[in-house]
């Protein structure tokens, strides 16, 4: 890693973000500010944060202290009269609030008591924002389904395949959190409060898959799901199977790749052969293709493979598992991956803050709080004294 000489204090330190999102879009969201030295407070309703029962119990023990690191627990019933206090400070320190449709009604359109509010960030389901628009389930599971993008994964005459992993709401609460330092930026320069942003979970794939609604208004009908091809690819691309069971994909976008390939494969008789010998002649017979190279993959192992590919500068990579990328040298060399206590004593592997930006002092400083881990700390800093925290405790406005 390139070295800057000193390190500074990460950027966002001066910020305070409040988090009472439901959704992993908004946690996430929360956590980009949080990675980059933001003062990220979990107001946590009775019963802790839904994100700490979403998944098994493997994923429960291990998902709350990534998607949590770096922030601070407040357990508090914001909408007891008695927390209105608590919500009030909470908010005149605030420059951002992120919420969605399953955070608690106080955060819900509430103005800070101050002349320049937060930004208030909303991250919505599909339709939730419009139900009179909108005839299915607004449901925040189903936001993949809602771009397009599922509709074009799989294999042709089967299924369409749900990915398991919230690519949607991660993908939302990425773009989500950089509109929402855009637009802080912009207020500061012109000298006013910051106006609300509100962006749906699907909304980012959409922006992804940006190609297929030009290319079916073109057409007047949407791509079909075409396996690991990428539709209207004429080029070489698949993944294969090698003598030792290990994945390859191969990508051949180029002719002068795609000659490459063919010759390491078959030499200059496949090369030429009339159905591969030109781009056109690939695309009507690349079924034929894909078994030809399936059979050449079926006869190598994995390093062989790759060696070959190397010395005859084609491109092909492994399809790298979790266990695969923790043995790896190459993401231990960038340090994307970390060891980070997960709170009870045991140290886990987290993703890295990233992007790496040199000299910035941003990182994983612990895990994922327990619930009201750092509630006093939080009021005291608020300006709350012992005798007031006890009293919010007693009420049930603070309830550990």
């Amino acid at each position: 890693m390139a070295d800057s000489g000193t390190e500074r204090t990460a950027d966002l330190s001066g910020l305070t973000v409040i988090e009472a999102a439901a959704t992993p879009a908004g946690a996430f969201a929360a956590s980009l500010f949080a990675d980059f030295g933001g003062r990220v407070v979990v107001c946590e309703p009775p019963g802790g944060s839904p994100l700490r029962r979403l998944g098994g119990e493997v994923v429960r023990r291990v998902w709350w202290p990534i998607v949590a690191r770096n922030k601070l627990s407040l357990a508090v019933d914001a909408d007891r009269p008695e927390a209105s206090a608590i919500v009030d400070r909470l908010l005149e320190r605030a420059a951002v609030v992120v919420r969605d449709a399953g955070s608690p009604a106080a955060w819900q359109g509430r103005a800070a008591p101050r002349a320049r509010p937060p930004l208030d960030l909303m991250l919505h389901a599909p339709g939730a924002d419009r139900p009179d628009l909108w005839k299915w389930s607004t449901a925040p599971e189903l936001a993949a389904a809602a771009t397009g993008m599922v509709a074009l994964t799989g294999h042709p005459g089967r299924p369409a395949m749900q990915p398991e992993f919230p690519l949607a709401e991660y993908s939302a609460g990425l773009l989500a959190a950089a509109g929402a330092l855009f637009e802080l930026r912009a207020a500061g320069l012109a000298g006013r409060g910051a106006n609300p942003l509100a962006m749906g979970m699907h909304e980012a794939l959409l922006r992804m898959n940006e190609w297929q609604l030009a290319v079916a208004a073109i057409t007047g009908q949407a791509e079909p799901r075409n396996g690991n091809r990428f539709p209207m690819n004429s080029n070489i691309g698949n993944v294969f199977r090698t003598r030792d069971g290990k994945l390859l994909t191969v990508s051949a976008a180029t002719p002068s790749v795609a000659d490459r390939l063919l010759n390491m494969i078959g030499g200059p008789a496949l090369r030429d052969d009339p159905r591969f010998r030109t781009t056109a002649d690939r695309q009507r017979n690349m079924d034929a293709l894909d078994l030809v190279i399936a059979e050449w993959m079926a006869r190598h192992d994995g390093e062989e493979a790759m060696r070959l590919v190397r010395e005859n500068d084609v491109v092909v990579g492994p399809l790298c598992d979790a266990g695969d990328l923790l043995r790896d040298p190459h993401v231990a060399a960038r340090e994307d991956v970390v060891w980070v206590d997960d709170g009870s004593g045991e140290t886990l592997p987290q993703p890295a803050v990233l992007p790496k930006i040199a000299g910035m002092g941003a990182r994983v400083r612990r895990a994922g709080p327990t619930i009201g881990a750092d509630s006093d700390a939080v009021l005291h800093d608020l300006g709350f004294d012992d005798g007031e925290i006890a009293g919010f405790r007693r009420t049930g406005a603070v309830w550990r």
